[in-house]
Order: C-alpha cells, then sequence, then structure tokens
C-alpha cells in the first residue's frame, strides 16, 4: 500500500521535513506528501516536486483515499522533547523509523529565481541584513508584540536592532509581510511586500546575513549555507535550530519544555 504523509504547520517545519521526505521516497516512490498553502517550497526538487501536492488540490481525496496516511509530527517524538534530536532528526525517526542523521535541508531555486533575488536584494548595491523579529503566532495589541510561543523579539529591541543594522550601513530585507504598527518604520527596509517563499528564498540566497527569531527565516538561510544570528527564546537551539552553524542568543536562564502542540490551545499555561 502507498503512503501519504500529511506535513502541516509553518515553512519551517516543511523545510526540516525535506531530507526525511526524500529518503524514504527513494525507497518508495509510489508517495504522496500533502502540505497546507507551502507546496511551493518543494518545487525544483527533483525528488519531491511531483510527488507533493496542496491540500487544496483537486481531486486530491481520489488519489489519497486507498494509501496508509500518516501524520509524522516531531513535537511528539520523545528524542525532540528531550532536546537530544534536531527538527529534521525528530522528523525523520517519526516517517522513515531510525536515528540517522539528517543531512541539511536544501531548497532548489531556478536561475532567473536567484537573479530576481539579487535584483531585489542588492537594488542599493549594499550588503544586505535579512531580519525577521516576529514568529508567525506573533500578534499586536496595545502597540507590543505579544507571542504566546515566546519566539518572538519586544518592539523595543526590535527598534534597537533596525537602527543598529542601518547605522552601520546595511540594507535590511525585513522577513514579515504582516501590518504592523506606524513605529515599524518601513521606509528602513527594502521594498519588499507581497512576495511569496520562493521568493523570499531567492532574496535570502543573495543576501549577506540572517538575523532573527526562531522561524522560517532561519531555515530558509541554513538551506542556502548563510552565516546568521538566531535569537532563541521559548524554544530550545538544538531541536529548533542549527548550533553548529548559527550564532545562537539566549537569556542563560533555566527553562522547562514548553509543550508546544503537545497540549493543544494550552501549552503555554505549562509554563506560567
Amino acid at each position: 500500500m502507498a503512503t501519504t504523509f500529511i506535513i502541516d504547520g509553518g515553512l519551517g517545519r516543511q523545510i526540516a521535513a525535506i531530507p526525511a521526505l526524500e529518503k524514504f521516497i527513494r525507497r518508495y516512490p509510489d508517495t504522496n506528501i500533502i502540505t497546507h498553502f507551502w507546496t511551493p517550497i518543494y518545487w525544483g526538487n527533483k525528488i519531491l516536486a511531483n510527488r507533493t501536492f496542496d491540500a487544496s488540490t483537486k481531486g486530491l481525496f481520489d488519489r489519497v483515499k486507498d494509501t496508509k496516511i500518516v501524520k509524522p509530527e516531531p513535537y511528539y517524538n520523545s528524542n525532540y522533547i528531550n532536546n537530544k534530536v534536531s527538527l529534521a532528526d525528530a522528523f525523520n525517526e517519526e516517517i522513515n523509523g531510525d536515528n540517522e542523521k539528517m543531512p541539511i535541508p536544501r531548497i532548489h531555486l531556478t536561475p532567473a529565481e536567484m537573479r530576481n533575488g539579487w535584483n531585489i536584494a542588492r537594488q542599493n548595491n549594499r550588503k544586505v541584513v535579512v531580519f525577521q523579529p516576529f514568529g508567525s503566532t506573533a500578534r499586536i495589541e496595545n502597540g507590543e508584540i505579544l507571542d504566546n510561543t515566546v519566539r518572538s523579539l519586544e518592539m523595543g529591541a526590535t527598534q534597537q536592532l533596525i537602527n543598529f543594522l542601518r547605522n552601520d550601513g546595511y540594507d535590511i530585507a525585513f522577513f514579515d509581510d504582516r501590518e504592523w504598527p506606524a513605529t515599524i518604520d518601513r521606509n528602513k527596509f527594502l521594498p519588499i511586500r507581497g512576495v511569496d517563499c520562493r521568493v523570499w528564498a531567492s532574496i535570502i540566497a543573495n543576501s549577506d546575513y540572517f538575523l532573527g527569531v526562531d522561524s522560517a527565516g532561519q531555515h530558509i538561510a541554513r538551506a542556502f549555507d548563510k552565516p546568521g544570528t538566531v535569537i532563541i527564546g521559548g524554544t530550545t537551539e538544538v531541536n529548533t535550530s542549527y548550533p553548529d552553524h548559527f550564532n545562537i542568543v539566549k537569556k542563560n536562564v533555566e527553562k522547562r519544555y514548553m509543550s508546544y502542540r503537545l497540549c493543544d490551545f494550552d501549552y503555554w499555561l505549562s509554563e506560567l
């Protein structure tokens, strides 16, 4: 019986799953992958692209109804919970059932996409830092950033870093397309709005440095071997980042595991 994997969650999880999915499909080519909105990040991958479908694809039900449907969840993996393996390795344990260490996930872009990313990132002929201060779960209330997953920077720290980068002469590619308060002056950033994940991948591939939190940007930066600094809050660098590659910044305090996804909507109560 063929297998269908459902990979849910944000873009970072989709990227981290790539090596384990490639490994599985090399052995079992008649495999389907279903994603939610992030299918384009698999385009160009000769192993995965033709096996990956968005959840809204017409006729998808008929394609998968007679397959074994599996929804791998690294956040339910004991080694992941105990800070022993990375997100990519936890996906491998859940998908392939072994503890082989996974290679770095890679994103495949066309030459035209790479040229487009260069034209966007280098339009002022200056060095470029991609800055992602907020996680995908962040929201604004009364001018402050709130993030139950404790991954986002506070507004004051965000402003300080923006001013520091600007004063040092860097162009800033602000990796976030949401509407933020007027205190975040978009005139200080490269004019990038309304682009998809592949365009962002091409921009990061043509940048000089990544600075941000535990979110999708760091996974893209690692896929292209870009140097960077990742600021860790409510997660652990062994699980969610690449401590052998990035400079990791975190408070030197004792942290308990935040059971994100393990307890669904009440997960943050465990840390109150």
